[in-house]
């Protein structure tokens, strides 16, 4: 497929013929100038000898009459042409046979028809030197051409423009049935200065063997160039079309052709179709080449490493041999270079070789850029710089060990330069140990689903890790799962001071909590042996230790074959005889709940005892005056009954005491 190289307009011109047409009308002749032809028809041969003046005072003509009419015949061209008499005196020199008609003559006198006085009409007409015709009104292109032939590429034929301008006398709207054109009637002016330029597109492609072509899509225009002598269309085509692409080259250096690896050719003065490179970076390798700010640049520099500035990367690189060489570009994703030159690229036009300013776009088949130390052993600027290009996951490959700050700052500044995050998957694993709590929050912000634990902190800060914990609520080490239980149980157990025991804390619960901290203490230790110096963890162990020597010294431990019955309130009161036989058999326990209750159906009972004296009083106030047996006997056996619950209440009341009594030693 043949390459386009350049697609230009010239013009060429549309000359404008003005057409002058001299006519007459034509009519029938008066009776004297029939009777004159007649005479210069020799139709009367007798009167030959004869003076005009005498036919003239035979008629009895006014000479101005016969003036006028002879003028009418010689400048119709009926007559060959004679010398008009000024007197009457010329007129009479003047005989009849000097009078001849000519053959358009003849041919009037014959229809007895007479043309009329000569008259004038102008037109304008439009010639196409490449049609060789008139066409109507050319359009006017608002936008000037690139290039202006000139005209003399373009001759012009006056013999054709008469043909044509006659062709077109019969299309005028003074043209009819009754005109005549003068012999020569016809003069066509065709000024140059006044041609309209018509705007053609042309073309100039390469074909695969390096053959120059031009053409144009106005076929009336593409038929005129296949019929020019070659020079001619080199010169007034070929030339102009690559004359600001000669004009962009400074040196006379040839390229070479790449047959493979060509991505692009386009003329010198153009800029090549990068399109094919991908997201390729320009490298600029010249200090007087334009940087534009907006746009990812490799710059070479004479620096000591490479540094990164926005989004330019500037590395320690120089090249010295740059001729024809005008940009190269560097594609990270499979470090290839591309390189642009310009120069002259040996190629045809007219079967002879032809030296065309061209620009070229090459896959470099040897990548020396990927070479360079600054590529081939990455610092965090060129990576930060090549992770706009390369997978995350590429990246990571590259990356040193870092702590957990020196990553942040590389992922910020991923973000600052492209805007984009860097949190490739795996990169928590590369990091090294945290030493210190502000370690402990960036990893868990940067790296807010991966799981913190013990194996990520250093030796030291696994031996202050706990103690971070227990002085601040809010610190990262609460998120640490090896840590998490030891922390509740510190929570829980650091109350328990040795030195001032609560009967509250005395329990079992607590003896259970003490000994799984111990139990995590010692599994946590064996995992990680820096944390033993934590001391948090040696502080409450200890503070542990003693709460539990004083406990044991004021209570004796429990035996597991001892036997305990717990009462309720209902037993109490409705078997107050078994409870000296539980009491021998294992250690009775009284619930308060239990206490509190029998408590309160004691008072009851006050309050009811209270109320039944009161109501007896009442009672026997309104009976005073009755005097009955059956009511002395129901006072008497209220009594009766009243005694007996007394004498039940002073039973409970001994036995509850001795109850406490009994307890009283145990706490």
């Amino acid at each position: 497929m043949d390459k386009l190289l350049a697609k230009k307009t010239f013009s060429y011109p549309i000359y404008r013929a003005d057409t002058e047409y001299r006519y007459r009308k034509i009519g029938t002749p008066t009776v004297f100038a029939e009777l004159l032809m007649g005479l210069a028809h020799n139709d009367f041969p007798q009167l030959a000898n004869n003076s005009l003046a005498q036919i003239a005072r035979v008629l009895k003509l006014d000479f101005t009459f016969v003036r006028y009419t002879l003028e009418n015949l010689n400048d119709t061209g009926l007559i060959e042409h004679i010398d008009l008499p000024d007197t009457e005196d010329d007129l009479a020199k003047l005989s009849l046979a000097d009078l001849k008609l000519t053959d358009n003559g003849k041919k009037f006198y014959r229809d007895k028809k007479m043309p009329g006085r000569r008259r004038t009409e102008n037109a304008i007409f439009w010639f196409n030197p490449l049609l060789n015709q008139y066409i109507s009104n050319p359009k006017q292109s608002v936008n000037n051409a690139d290039f202006r032939l000139d005209c003399f590429l373009f001759p012009v034929d006056e013999g054709l423009l008469l043909e044509l301008s006659g062709q077109e006398s019969v299309n005028q709207k003074w043209f009819n049935a009754e005109t005549e054109l003068e012999h020569d009637g016809i003069s066509v002016a065709c000024d140059k200065d006044t041609s309209l330029p018509q705007i053609v597109p042309v073309k100039l492609t390469l074909d695969g063997n390096r053959y120059l072509n031009i053409d144009s899509s106005d076929k009336l225009f593409s038929q005129w160039i296949n019929t020019r002598d070659p020079q001619v269309i080199k010169e007034h085509l070929l030339k102009p079309m690559i004359s600001n692409a000669k004009n962009a080259l400074q040196g006379e250096a040839f390229l070479y052709y790449p047959e493979n690896d060509l991505l692009s050719l386009v003329l010198a003065d153009q800029e090549s179709d990068i399109r094919q490179i991908g997201d390729a970076v320009e490298v600029k390798f010249n200090g007087n080449q334009e940087i534009d700010d907006k746009m990812p640049l490799i710059v070479f520099a004479d620096i000591a490493e490479a540094k990164l500035d926005g989004k330019h990367l500037s590395i320690p690189a120089l090249l010295k041999d740059s001729d024809g060489l005008t940009r190269i570009f560097f594609r990270f994703s499979d470090n290839t270079l591309f390189v642009e030159e310009t120069g002259y690229l040996e190629c045809y036009f007219d079967h002879q070789p032809y030296p065309l300013p061209a620009k070229i776009l090459y896959q470099e088949s040897e990548n020396w850029l990927a070479d360079l130390p600054a590529l081939s052993q990455p610092n965090m600027a060129v990576l930060a710089f090549m992770a706009n290009f390369v997978p995350a996951a590429d990246i990571l490959k590259k990356l040193p060990e870092m702590t957990i700050t020196q990553a942040s700052d590389f992922a910020e500044l991923i973000k600052k330069t492209w805007n984009k995050p860097f949190k490739p998957e795996g990169w928590a694993e590369m990091i090294k140990p945290l030493n210190n709590e502000d370690d402990l929050r960036q990893f868990t912000e940067y790296f807010p689903k991966v799981e913190l634990g013990l194996a990520r902190l250093s030796a030291e800060a696994q031996r202050q890790a706990f103690d971070w914990a227990v002085n601040n609520e809010k610190s990262t080490v609460h998120k640490i799962p090896e840590l998490s239980e030891l922390l509740a149980l510190h929570k829980a157990l650091g109350r328990l001071n040795p030195t001032a025991l609560e009967l509250k804390d005395i329990k079992p619960n607590s003896l259970e909590k003490i000994s799984l901290w111990q139990k995590n203490v010692e599994e946590i230790n064996r995992t990680f042996p820096a944390i033993s110096a934590s001391n948090g963890i040696a502080k409450l162990s200890e503070q542990l230790k003693q709460w539990q020597t004083a406990v044991f010294r004021l209570f004796e431990p429990l035996d597991e074959t001892r036997k305990f019955a717990v009462l309720d309130t209902n037993f109490v009161r409705n078997r107050p005889g078994r409870l000296s036989a539980i009491q021998t058999e294992g250690t009775v326990i009284l619930p308060q709940t239990v206490l509190n209750e029998l408590d309160y159906q004691k008072e009851k009972f006050k309050r009811d005892l209270a109320t039944a004296k009161q109501t007896l009083v009442e009672k026997t106030e309104q009976c005073e005056a009755i005097v009955s047996v059956d009511i002395d006997a129901q006072i008497a056996d209220c009594d009766a009954r009243l005694g007996r619950l007394k004498a039940e209440l002073d039973a409970v009341r001994t036995q509850l005491t001795q109850l406490n009594d009994k307890e009283r030693p145990n706490g």
